[in-house]
C-alpha cells in the first residue's frame, strides 16, 4: 500500500496545476492520502474533477481515485474511475495495468486478460504484464498460454525474477511441487527478502506435507509482511493439518479482519472439517 501511495503522490506533483481551486483540492487530497483517510481523499479528488472537468490531467486524478476506491473496497466505483481515466488517455500503460490488476483480483479473468493484452500490444517488452497475464491464464487453467507468456518473458529478460516465479507457479499448479520448491529456492538465493517466493515455497511445502518447512517459510514471510490475509489462510491450513485447530480458527479470523472474504474463509474451514471427519471414519 505504501508503494502505491508514493506513486499517487509523485505522479500528481509532477504536474503544474493551473487552477487555484483545483490545486487546493488536490493538495488536500495529498494530506488525506498521507493520513490514509481514504474517504477524505476520495471527496477532494471528486471535487477537483468537478471544478475542472476538461483538465487533461484528470486522467491521472481518476486513476488515483480508482486506486483509493480500491483500498476502500468500492470495487465497482474503482473500475468506473479507471475506465473513465482510459477514456481520456486510452493508451495509458499505467491505468490499463491498474484496471487489469483489479479485474484479476475479483476473478473477472477475461477482462483482465483483455487489458493485459492491450498493454502488451502497446509495448511487448512490458515484463510485468506478461507475468501477470500468465498468472491469470493459470487461474483460467490455461497452462499452455501461461507457459507461452513465461517463455516470452525469459526471451526478453533471461534473468527475470518474474519469469522464474511464473514457472514456479506453473509447476505448482501442475502438482510438480518438488520442482516448484527448487525454483522458489533459486529466487530466494538471489533475494532473501522476496515475500512472494517464501509464500509460494511455503504453499508447495504444504502440499508436499512438509509442515515444519511450510511454517518456517510462513514465519519468514511474516517478518517481511504480516498484513497479507492469504498468508494467514495458509498458516491456518498448516495448523489444522497439525491438529492446532484453535490456532487455525484464530488465523481464519485474522485473515477476515485483514480483508479476506468471510464466506470464502468459512468454506475453506468447512472443507477442512469435512476432510477431518472422513479421515476419522476410514
Amino acid at each position: 500500500m505504501k508503494r502505491l501511495l508514493i506513486i499517487i503522490v509523485l505522479v500528481l506533483y509532477s504536474y503544474v496545476l493551473v487552477s487555484q481551486e483545483y490545486n487546493k483540492l488536490v493538495e488536500k487530497s495529498f494530506d488525506c492520502i498521507e493520513n490514509e483517510d481514504w474517504l477524505c481523499a476520495e471527496e477532494n479528488i471528486i471535487k477537483a474533477l468537478k471544478s475542472e472537468p476538461g483538465n487533461i490531467q484528470n486522467s491521472l486524478l481518476l486513476s488515483n481515485l480508482g486506486t483509493i476506491q480500491r483500498y476502500m473496497g468500492k470495487t465497482d466505483d474503482a473500475i468506473k474511475s479507471y475506465t473513465n481515466a482510459l477514456m481520456i488517455t486510452p493508451r495509458s500503460v499505467t491505468i490499463l495495468k491498474n484496471r487489469a490488476s483489479l479485474y484479476a483480483s475479483i476473478d473477472s479473468l477475461d477482462k483482465a486478460i483483455s487489458d493485459y493484452s492491450q498493454l502488451i500490444a502497446l509495448d511487448n517488452n512490458v515484463e510485468d504484464a506478461l507475468y501477470e497475464r500468465g498468472l491469470v491464464y493459470l487461474q483460467k487453467r490455461d497452462t499452455l498460454s501461461a507457459r507461452y507468456d513465461f517463455e516470452n518473458l525469459i526471451k526478453i529478460n533471461p534473468s527475470s525474477r518474474n519469469a522464474h516465479m511464473g514457472f514456479a507457479s506453473l509447476m505448482k499448479y501442475r502438482n510438480y511441487y518438488d520442482e516448484s520448491v527448487d525454483i522458489y529456492s533459486k529466487v530466494l538465493k538471489l533475494n532473501e527478502k522476496d515475500y512472494d517466493a517464501y509464500f509460494g515455497r511455503a504453499e508447495s511445502y504444504f502440499y508436499l506435507g512438509k509442515m515444519a518447512k511450510a511454517r518456517e517459510d510462513i514465519k519468514r514471510a511474516m517478518e517481511i509482511d504480516d498484513t497479507d490475509p492469504f498468508l494467514y489462510i495458509l498458516r491456518a491450513k498448516v495448523e489444522w493439518g497439525q491438529f492446532e485447530k484453535e490456532s487455525a480458527i484464530n488465523d481464519f479470523n485474522k485473515a477476515v479482519e485483514l480483508g479476506f472474504s468471510k464466506e470464502k474463509a468459512e468454506k475453506i474451514l468447512f472443507d477442512l472439517q469435512s476432510e477431518s471427519k472422513k479421515n476419522r471414519f476410514r
